[in-house]
């Protein structure tokens, strides 16, 4: 079929829909959030994969970078040059943060209406943030090469996965809407356990800006051949003119992050939800930084052994994850005793089985994130006792179970509520709240404090998100 007839978010129920509707009033959100088919979806996920593997291939070395511009040895830096180097990280972090959390706002309305755009940004920003960084070691400016965390703040990992999840919320199986996020993250979190070692095989730090940047060139060009174009009003129309149509809903809504925002104060159901995942990831989004710094102190880690306990975290968490997504799911059904019924005509019993399998669904999402979450709440403090290597490396593959909690948390919000792309807009602003709260926070105990206590604050963080999706489930 042509993709431009059979457009990402559009279908003949949804047009026939629109057409019946007044044209000053625009569809609902509602209305547009049944329109995505499952094999147009299924072109959307590689794109997880390849945007991991080019910010972990890149993670590592524009720290190195920032030190080959500033110290004059980058792999000793003296004391002279250490604090302006510390200030100049701290700095680009600050930023990257800062736009991360605007950028939910402006791809708010992008999103909603035409995803595939929203990839677009999203790719078009981390190029370009990789382009300043690579011109900044050029032109030997670390002010150039800082300018670049603009852009890369409206590309962070929190933002792709707000956008990934935008298409995933659409799903004509709702069933389908926690696998997706789920399978998303496994394939991000796979990308991101090969990234490092494969790195290391390149000649030079500099040559993984430039496998990045032709990792998201290709990307860029599998997203315009391969995923169909939105259309909210005929399914027909083009990227320009959709994006024309995008920009003008945005600029008659200067405050769409306070409009996200306030979907928290509706209810229980998006406001707990919300307060867990911005809870939790104010403890992961330092989490490793903590980890890898505790290990470079107790047991002199250099990059190398860090990059392993990224590696080891990621492709833990991917193989739980597709565990999780695959292999329970079908255990399940094999060992069903009870046989499956067939499907009633009658309306409202076909309704009625809708509404507890989707109950099933929203309790099975709260079940995977508490029990991924309460690994962490009992592993975290134990940090500080690994005398030996090879014991953190345990602890942290352990931890690694609990980093698959955010993808069960948001599937459990948008299920809870019919404004599936405000509470998710939502979801993505509480997420990059507490990564901009973490490093703040953490990074100030792990300074001030003793060698462990940074570590009983995260788990004291990840046990809050815990109370706050149980007593989302209490209310319900």
């Amino acid at each position: 079929m042509d993709l431009e007839t059979a457009p990402l978010l559009a279908n003949r129920n949804a047009e026939e829909s629109e057409r019946t509707t007044s044209t000053h009033n625009p569809p609902t959100e509602h209305a547009r959030g049944r329109l995505i088919r499952e094999e147009h979806i299924n072109r959307v996920l590689p794109v997880a994969f390849t945007a991991s593997f080019a910010i972990a291939a890149t993670s590592a070395t524009t720290v190195f970078a920032y030190a080959h511009l500033m110290c004059k040895d980058p792999a000793n830096c003296d004391e002279q040059e250490r604090k302006p180097y510390a200030g100049v990280v701290a700095v680009a972090t600050s930023i990257a943060n800062v736009c991360g959390v605007l950028s939910v706002g402006l791809l708010r309305q992008w999103n909603t209406a035409n995803p595939k755009f929203g990839l677009f940004f999203w790719l078009t920003c981390r190029g370009t943030s990789l382009l300043f960084l690579v011109a900044g070691l050029m032109l030997d400016s670390i002010y150039v090469a800082v300018a670049g965390r603009v852009f890369e703040g409206f590309a962070t990992d929190n933002v792709l996965h707000y956008t990934l999840g935008a298409v995933y919320v659409k799903s004509e199986e709702p069933a389908m809407v926690a696998r997706r996020f789920g399978t998303s993250l496994a394939l991000y979190m796979s990308a991101m356990s090969m990234s490092p070692t494969i790195v290391t095989l390149l000649p030079d730090f500099g040559w993984s800006f430039g496998l990045a940047i032709a990792i998201l060139g290709i990307s860029l060009i599998y997203v315009a051949l391969y995923v169909p174009t939105v259309d909210c009003a005929t399914g027909r129309i083009s990227d320009q003119q959709q994006f024309q149509h995008s920009l003008k809903a945005w600029s008659q809504r200067t405050k769409s992050i306070l409009k996200s925002s306030r979907t928290f104060v509706r209810g229980p159901f998006t406001i707990l939800p919300g307060m867990a995942i911005f809870l939790y990831n104010a403890a992961q989004a330092y989490l490793f930084p903590a980890i890898m710094v505790h290990a470079s102190i107790r047991f002199g880690f250099t990059g190398t052994e860090n990059g392993y306990l990224i590696s080891i975290a990621a492709l833990t968490s991917a193989i739980y994850l597709f565990a999780i997504m695959f292999a329970v799911p079908k255990c399940t059904k094999r060992f069903k005793t009870r046989p499956q019924q067939r499907e009633d005509s009658d309306r409202d019993t076909t309704g009625a089985r809708s509404d507890e399998r989707s109950l099933t669904r929203r309790k099975s999402d709260a079940l995977y994130a508490l029990t991924s979450m309460l690994v962490q709440v009992i592993v975290l403090p134990c940090i500080k006792l690994a005398g030996r290597p090879h014991e953190l490396y345990g602890l942290v593959v352990l931890i690694a179970l609990g980093l698959s909690a955010p993808s069960f948390i948001k599937s459990y919000a948008v299920t809870s509520t019919k404004a599936k792309d405000s509470a998710l807009a939502g979801m993505a602003i509480m997420e990059s709240l507490g990564g901009l709260v973490s490093p703040m926070v953490l990074g100030a105990i792990q300074s001030f404090t003793n060698e462990g206590m940074v570590f009983i604050v995260a788990s004291c963080l990840v046990a809050g998100a815990m109370l706050c999706l149980v007593a989302s489930l209490l209310y319900r």
